[in-house]
């Protein structure tokens, strides 16, 4: 039985397949490798990690050391020559050897904290991609669906029925045609609920990847999942997640301010070189001489910023707690529904599905041969495709909820890392 598909899809459909590159079908791991390459959030947070390395660079040099110049008419005066001249000159260097090696590791540790964030943007970016690519299979198998339910209510709404032989077999009263026009009519209806769904749907997926809808000339069927991921696996997965890596850097970095408020709580100590021109008894002279600058503290500001560090790394370190916490409730939770969702679909297949479709082939055999009336038909006509929709929910269901399981133990959906091939044409 051929399948009939809207005008528009046809029309989509025969113009992409002009490109061969653009024809093949979108898997959820060509969509997330476009995704990586088009992505705004993962370029932004790649430009942060530039900017941390500039910090990081930055935190290991010493300050720029200072000149002092001073023009007066002091000498001038003195031997009563006037005019101006330059009477003291002073160079002046800052050591900030209690401090400069705390900031570089500080800036260092900020530095692990924006790679790490970035690689769970591209977690999150994942499982976002995996949701719409999944939500536009279930959409696409559910129009395929609706125009395969219109053309069987074309077929049975036809008014008269004959055998092999030509005889007529079944007559349809007035009753029985407007009971099947108001199927063909359903069908009609639910293929065009069908194509709107599909229509945002697609819309909503190629601008997450960043391709036109054009582009998707089709996508790979719904499928149920084969093997489930074993939990203890997933669970050592956690363990390493990128986010509560990134947390462990931010404590860290947390820690290590607390040490740069012992060590930077003072201005940092300079010592300075001068040179003065003076006037004496045989005339003008050059003094040179040498200064110590050290801060004296008497606020008592390093308890402050100290004690201010402590409860920063205190936060840091209740939330790396929380984050662990919320990890390990959301993976327990997200594997029970996805092993519950996995059983049901098999379940329901093997139960209901199978059983609707037998059905639905014996009844119009009944009805064509005149054995089975109307009412029967359209029993069996909705009571197929009703379980048609729901397997595909069910299907839809887990492997949306497989990719957030993939998520909370940090593990990519697909297997495509940070850096994918952008060169690709058509990112696939």
């Amino acid at each position: 039985m051929s399948l009939m598909f809207p005008r528009w899809l046809l029309l989509t459909l025969a113009t992409v397949s002009a490109t061969p590159a653009l024809a093949r079908p979108w898997t959820l791991e060509s969509s997330i490798r476009q995704a990586v390459c088009a992505s705004p959030e993962l370029r932004k947070s790649l430009a942060g990690i530039r900017a941390r390395e500039e910090d990081a660079r930055l935190a290991g040099l010493w300050p720029d050391p200072e000149i002092e110049v001073r023009i007066d008419n002091q000498l001038g005066k003195d031997d009563r020559s006037g005019g101006y001249d330059v009477t003291d000159v002073t160079l002046t260097q800052a050591i900030p050897l209690a401090r400069i090696g705390t900031e570089r590791a500080v800036a260092e540790a900020e530095l692990a904290v924006a790679a790490r964030t970035r690689e769970h943007k591209a977690l999150l970016l994942q499982n976002r991609i995996a949701r719409a690519f999944h939500a536009l299979q279930f959409a696409s198998a559910r129009l395929a669906l609706a125009g395969k339910q219109r053309q069987l209510a074309g077929e049975i709404s036809r008014p008269t029925r004959r055998n092999d032989q030509g005889t007529i077999v079944r007559y349809l009263t007035p009753l029985e045609k407007v009971r099947l026009r108001i199927i063909l009519e359903e069908a009609n209806q639910e293929e065009i609920n069908a194509e709107g769904k599909y229509r945002e749907a697609l819309t909503r997926f190629s601008r997450l990847i960043g391709v036109a809808p054009g582009q998707v000339a089709s996508i790979a069927a719904l499928r149920g999942i084969g093997k489930l991921p074993a939990f203890d696996t997933l669970s050592t997965s956690q363990s390493q997640h990128v986010e509560l890596d990134a947390q462990q850097q931010r404590l860290l970095a947390a820690t290590r301010r607390i040490e740069l408020a012992r060590r930077s709580y003072m201005k940092d100590p300079s010592v300075s070189l001068i040179r003065s021109r003076d006037t004496f008894d045989n005339g003008r002279d050059d003094v040179y001489g040498v200064m110590f600058n050290v801060q004296i503290p008497l606020q008592g500001r390093k308890s402050a910023l100290v004690g201010k560090a402590r409860y920063d790394a205190s936060q840091q370190r209740i939330e790396l707690a929380r984050l662990r916490r919320e990890l390990e409730i959301n993976l327990k939770a997200s594997y029970t529904h996805l092993n519950h969702l996995h059983e049901q679909a098999v379940n329901f297949q093997k139960k209901v599905l199978e059983p609707a479709r037998e059905i639905l082939e014996l009844t119009r055999r009944g009805f064509n041969s005149g054995e089975l009336n109307v009412l029967a038909l359209v029993d069996a006509n909705r009571t197929y495709f009703d379980a048609r929709i729901k397997y595909l929910e069910l299907l839809y269901q887990a492997r949306s909820e497989l990719a957030d399981v993939r998520l909370y133990a940090g593990q990519p959906v697909a297997g495509v890392g940070l850096e994918a091939d952008c060169a690709a044409e058509g990112g696939q």
